[in-house]
């Protein structure tokens, strides 16, 4: 086993390593594999980037290789949907409560006695 440099979280490691073994014989998980994708964590880390980061990016989308991670801003909702579901709730809040008509509160009531 190669030794991991101090900087590598050991869990990102051993995820990445697990999914590059597990893609197919065609993409070998060598040993020397492994010097150069810690040699590019390397390379990663010196430019200012996160290397564990780097390392998670290649797990999730299954990536043979290690770039410096792309953050995907997470956006509130809004558009379309968003500002129905607002003025659903505002016009839902705003209408007034009126009570049953007697032929239904007379349901209920019957309703309440058969139970």
């Amino acid at each position: 086993m190669i030794p991991l440099p101090a900087y590598i979280d050991p869990e990102a490691w051993v995820g990445f390593v697990e999914m590059r073994r597990a893609m197919p014989k065609t993409k070998p998980f060598t040993d020397r594999a492994a010097k150069l994708i810690l040699y590019e964590l390397q390379r990663i880390k010196d430019a200012g980037h996160d290397p564990n980061a780097a390392l998670d990016q290649s797990t999730l989308r299954g990536w043979a290789d290690v770039w410096p991670a792309k953050h995907k801003e997470i956006e509130r909702a809004n558009g379309k949907a968003a500002d129905l579901t607002r003025d659903y709730l505002e016009a839902e809040k705003a209408r007034p409560v009126v009570a049953p008509p007697e032929n239904i509160r007379a349901l209920v009531r019957g309703i309440g006695r058969a139970a």
